[in-house]
């Protein structure tokens, strides 16, 4: 038996499909700039502009993976406004971080069966929370969840971007936990990495679910061997509920 779900974000819950880094930072990097000119705020070579932006991220990205710590993206905003001296509202450093994550939304997108398998949990009393790692601002991710009806679902969202912590690290995975007010030993964690999901839910004594993203192998999958496998998120239910059975005992799912 238990009482909550935890759920990984990216490949879990949203699946952003093949992703150019390179592109996507193109993007953000010529809206956020052109934003700049527009509100007359400031006009930076936009050469300049990319190549300070670029190294501002390039050095939290390196200095995040050296300390297995997370970053916010508003650092890097802040840190480019300040190299030009252009002195922004918080207003203005939110939409320009929004112009900066926007280039995935069209590649973003959720299984068929998604919302109604959540709202079925809903109404079974299942608490359910998203623990996410990622460098982008919450604000951001709130959005896009809103944009995908999927933000109802999970009032506790816990970001590494905010955290500094991410997984397999304890802490952010206890944060949920605390704000929902439930044991590990009574949570599933549901996500798709083994190292860093799988990993760390199980070190809690969570019980955990492997739902593998396409592009990602099974790396230390004998390491860290989930109790449980799905192929696609909608498997959960049927998993759920057998889970909640008294009688039943559960095998993985191939």
């Amino acid at each position: 038996m238990f009482d909550a779900i935890l759920f990984d974000l990216a490949d879990t819950l949203l699946h952003f499909g093949k992703v150019r880094p390179l592109s996507l930072f193109g993007q953000g990097c010529r809206d956020t700039h052109q934003y700049l000119v527009d509100q007359q705020l400031s006009s930076p070579d936009y050469a300049v502009y990319r190549k300070v932006s670029l190294r501002a991220f390039t050095g939290r990205y390196l200095w995040s993976n050296f300390k297995g710590r997370d970053f916010n993206g508003m650092d890097v905003i802040t840190s480019v406004l300040r190299k030009f001296d252009i002195k922004a509202s918080d207003h203005d450093m939110q939409v320009m971080a929004w112009m900066w994550y926007r280039p995935v939304l069209p590649q973003a997108h959720v299984v068929p069966g998604t919302h109604e398998m959540l709202e079925t949990f809903r109404q079974m009393g299942i608490k359910m929370a998203i623990v996410s790692n990622t460098c982008a601002p919450p604000h951001c991710l709130d959005r896009h969840l809103e944009q995908e009806n999927l933000l109802e679902y999970f009032p506790t969202r816990v970001y590494s971007s905010t955290t500094r912590y991410r997984k397999p690290h304890r802490m952010i995975f206890e944060s949920a936990l605390s704000q929902l007010g439930v044991d590990a030993q009574r949570t599933v964690f549901v996500g798709d990495m083994i190292a860093r999901d799988i990993r760390g839910a199980n070190r809690l004594g969570m019980r955990t679910v492997w739902k593998p993203a396409r592009r990602k192998s099974p790396i230390n999958r004998r390491r860290f061997k989930p109790d449980h496998t799905i192929r696609i998120i909608t498997e959960l239910e049927p998993l759920v509920r057998q889970m909640l059975s008294p009688s039943t005992e559960m095998d993985a799912v191939a």
